[in-house]
């Protein structure tokens, strides 16, 4: 067995909202440690062929160092719900009427498929506990939407369905660059596509920050910390994309 660091719910330019190519993606993973990339390309950019241009791509880009994941990320009809979906699973489409029905699909292709920022556009109050017999995890710490802070109410979601805690770095743009993991426990010591879908369909895996179980950051001091920092990052945010403006 071998333990490796992925990054989770990744954007490339094959997303129309991020331009980092798989090669540079594979070699700024790899520079902060990283075995593992998991991308999240949106699905409104795909069809069935491109799905499997997207696949080879991924493994042409992949090193020695580092393993890049092809992944496509699901939403409902007015953007609302996001689910992050991969496996050697199809393509679903570029329109998901329902997502139940993706999700139940997913699970019957022996794919894996994780509830993304639950607390964006309140997509929370659309879950129905139907969707937990087939998600392996919720996004508890998205670091494009929740910052550098884990999402408390997030992790209530998934504490009270009874889903894994998952951590992602929803990376667009380099602001993204930020120490959350996904530990997965392969069960081989080859590190390829076949061991990682099996450890995210078993959900072996660990959602930490740093070297720390995000488990560990959800109570006490660590969380009033970390929330506390957030609200102060978001506080000074509006000055600081002036400047930006202006110096630009």
């Amino acid at each position: 067995m071998k333990t490796v660091r992925a990054a989770a719910h990744v954007h490339s330019e094959w997303s129309d909202d991020a331009t980092w190519k798989l090669a540079d993606i594979a070699a700024g993973f790899a520079e902060r440690g990283y075995d593992v990339v998991l991308l999240a390309d949106h699905c409104r950019e795909f069809v069935a062929s491109r799905w499997a241009e997207y696949r080879a791509a991924c493994a042409e880009a992949s090193t020695g160092a580092i393993l890049l994941v092809p992944g496509i990320e699901y939403n409902d009809l007015d953007n609302t719900v996001h689910v992050p979906v991969w496996g050697d699973v199809p393509f679903y489409g570029q329109q998901v009427p329902d997502i139940g029905a993706l999700l139940a699909g997913v699970t019957a292709d022996g794919g894996t498929s994780v509830l993304a920022h639950p607390w964006r556009r309140d997509a929370w109050r659309r879950y129905k506990p139907a969707w937990s017999a087939h998600l392996a995890a919720v996004e508890v710490w998205n670091r494009k939407y929740d910052g550098i802070a884990p999402n408390r109410h997030a992790a209530d979601l998934a504490r009270r369905e009874g889903l894994p805690q998952f951590a992602a770095v929803d990376f667009h743009t380099s602001r993204q660059f930020f120490p959350l993991a996904m530990r997965l426990r392969l069960a081989s010591d080859t590190v390829d596509l076949p061991a990682v879908h099996g450890a995210l369909r078993e959900g072996a895996f660990e959602a930490a920050f740093r070297e720390r179980p995000i488990a560990s950051m959800l109570r006490g001091p660590a969380l009033h910390a970390a929330v506390a920092a957030e609200t102060a990052r978001r506080a000074v945010r509006p000055a600081v994309n002036r400047l930006r403006r202006l110096r630009g």
